[in-house]
């Protein structure tokens, strides 16, 4: 029901990726460590400092979002870089092993959440930054920039962009991980690995 509220009076989510990255995040953070760890082929030791019981299961995005990584320093390069009302992040994690670099988490449960209705109507300044973004990332990964990233695809590439500002902007080691919840029971229709892997 698009009425109910998401989240109970603690900010704990009720169903859907929401729900189980807070619940990886909180209650088994191994198991997902496990699985991070499993998907590069590198064993990571990661601090998670989003979202977390104690904060009341908080996302972050913007210089926040810096602030809870311990990288508060890097805020103006930043706002240089990508204006506000960038990424919400579903969970973010310190790599402790090399310190100082990042892990940045977007969780689906549902192929549809992957795409999007693209740009939305920033100030022609917004949108500069945003299209500067997207042509050095491209430039970076060796994409055609005829490429599409401002339209359906637009949320994987703004977190696409985000990867290029740490590695290459904040020269930050940095991971980008997307987290696909198989049969989460918590919604309709769960998704399996099949449709998952047609998806993507």
């Amino acid at each position: 029901n698009p009425h109910m509220p998401r989240c109970d009076d603690t900010g704990r989510a009720f169903a859907g990726s929401q729900k189980q990255i807070q619940f990886y995040v909180n209650e088994q953070p191994s198991a997902l460590n496990r699985a991070i760890s499993d998907a590069f082929k590198t064993p990571f030791s990661l601090c998670w400092v989003s979202p977390l019981s104690s904060d009341g299961y908080r996302e972050y995005w913007d210089s926040a979002f810096l602030n809870v990584l311990g990288l508060s320093q890097h805020c103006k390069e930043l706002d240089r870089f990508w204006p506000s009302g960038g990424p919400h992040w579903d969970a973010l994690a310190c790599v402790e092993k090399t310190g100082g670099d990042v892990l940045l988490v977007e969780a689906k449960s549902h192929v549809p959440e992957i795409f999007g209705n693209g740009r939305g109507a920033e100030a022609a300044s917004s949108i500069e930054k945003i299209e500067q973004a997207i042509v050095a990332t491209k430039e970076w990964l060796h994409i055609s920039q005829q490429a599409d990233w401002t339209g359906p695809l637009y949320q994987s590439a703004n977190r696409i962009a985000h990867l290029y500002f740490f590695t290459e902007i904040l020269r930050i080691e940095a991971w980008l991980v997307n987290v696909y919840f198989i049969d989460d029971h918590s919604i309709l229709n769960p998704t399996s690995r099949t449709m998952w892997e047609s998806g993507i």
